[in-house]
């Protein structure tokens, strides 16, 4: 990202990639966004963010941008809240201002539901407070991580599966309902037990609401008729404090078991790998992701046949374990690979998975080791 400071309040993007047209706006009164999926919008959300937290101490100035990046896009590996990070610190720096990482993290995640996805805080705490050659744990409410070293023996390959998953377009309605669901599951499970809670994380004890949940939420998909009556709410109460307004791909129904058996187990298995990290035991990490991937694909529903085929591939060649990556619904996975064997891995990868002849790009490979991450290949078709 490169950039220069404006004596207005206008903003200029432009990008290198010529797919990328350039795009204008102001940053006087309000901002509304571009159309759906338009790449500025991210660039917007920044500006947005940033301006709206820094309104009683600093003025946003306007900036003329130039924007090159080589993270694939829409292949589930945050391309886009790369750049709403890059977006952010470049417009910091025009102003002269400087945030803490955490505060700037958690600012950024918030402005980036500018562009209409319910996203969490992972991508930004990632990409600003990421450690070479370390794994970071991540808490939230409030924000806070802490690095966890990768054992030197660890590889890591990340396979484009070539399926676009494009969080601001296609997949925008799926991935809004899986955070919608979750919400309604809490509400309920809240009446039902009795416990304040308006997060997942709030239940005192997972294991015991796991071992319940059969009896606490329906198997089946609920009817959006049927939530009045379950939460003790009117359809306006529904609507205003546990919907919102946000793009579903299912607005008729949601599934409520399913998702919380997810949610909870993923969180029993992140607290499991960094366990497995610390003991250097690669076989356990491997299977939690394996585990990981089987509950993204049967309970959350994110996962697609060429996900499932590529890291039913990555096993079935030498890796450790494999899951998808990202929000799911196409792009990427990441496999855990013993070092000496990327190689092998990335080999049989290239003769085994399918490819067009307009993908544009393979598979990706990290080594993680000695405190560094260097890039190994990356192969274009």
């Amino acid at each position: 990202m490169a950039a220069r400071r404006r004596p207005d309040d206008a903003v200029e993007l432009s990008n290198v990639d010529p797919a990328f047209e350039p795009r204008h706006y102001s940053l006087r009164g309000e901002i509304p966004p571009f159309p759906p999926g338009d790449w500025a919008n991210y660039h917007k959300a920044a500006a947005v963010g940033l301006r709206d937290a820094l309104a009683r101490e600093h003025a946003l100035p306007g900036g003329s941008f130039r924007v090159h990046g080589t993270i694939p896009i829409a292949a589930g590996l945050s391309s886009s809240s790369a750049l709403v990070v890059a977006c952010g610190l470049a417009h910091l720096a025009l102003a002269d201002v400087e945030l803490p990482r955490l505060e700037l993290a958690e600012l950024l995640a918030g402005a980036e539901r500018y562009v209409g996805t319910l996203g969490g805080g992972m991508d930004q705490a990632t990409t600003l407070l990421a450690r070479a050659g370390h794994a970071l744990h991540i808490d939230f409410f409030p924000l806070r991580a802490r690095p966890v070293p990768v054992p030197t023996a660890a590889g890591f390959v990340v396979a484009h599966s070539l399926e676009p998953a494009e969080k601001s377009g296609r997949v925008r309605g799926l991935y809004n309902q899986r955070v919608v669901e979750c919400r309604l599951a809490c509400a309920l499970l809240a009446r039902r037990t009795g416990v304040a809670a308006t997060r997942l994380g709030d239940f005192p004890d997972r294991v015991a609401l796991l071992a319940d949940l059969a009896r606490l939420l329906p198997e089946t998909e609920v009817p959006a008729s049927a939530l009045p009556e379950l939460l003790g709410l009117t359809p306006d109460e529904v609507r205003v404090r546990v919907l919102g307004e946000a793009t579903l791909a299912a607005p008729g129904r949601f599934a409520l078991q399913r998702r919380v058996r997810h949610v909870l187990g993923e969180a029993d298995r992140v607290a499991a790998a960094e366990q497995a990290l610390q003991r250097g035991d690669l076989a356990a990490l491997g299977d939690l992701m394996n585990a990981s991937h089987r509950s993204c694909a049967e309970d959350y529903d994110v996962s697609t046949p060429a996900l499932d085929h590529l890291a039913a591939l990555a096993r079935a060649h030498g890796a450790l374990g494999g899951r998808l990556t990202g929000a799911g619904f196409g792009g990427a996975i990441v496999a855990l690979v013993e070092r000496d064997r990327v190689a092998a891995l990335i080999a049989a990868l290239d003769r085994h998975y399918p490819i067009s002849d307009q993908a544009s790009a393979r598979s990706i490979a990290w080594m993680i080791a000695s405190g560094s991450v260097s890039l190994v290949r990356a192969k274009s078709t």
